[in-house]
């Protein structure tokens, strides 16, 4: 069963990682915590999908910052 306690975030948790750049970083662990979770499981033997967004999390947290409007 996946861990709903790795998706939740609090406000102020996302304002600190969004103060220290570290958000698409920050992400990608999550998604790969779930991903490896769900293949210790047995619920999904693809995980391209997942693979992708990490990688494309990864690529964005070298590439870009969030300014807040």
């Amino acid at each position: 069963m996946v861990n709903i306690a790795l998706i939740k975030m609090s406000k102020e948790s996302v304002e600190f990682h969004i103060k220290n750049d570290d958000y698409f970083g920050t992400l990608a662990t999550v998604i790969s915590l779930i991903r490896q979770n769900l293949e210790s499981n047995g619920l999904s033997k693809n995980n391209k999908s997942l693979v992708e967004l990490e990688n494309n999390l990864v690529f964005m947290q070298s590439n870009y910052i969030i300014i807040k409007k």
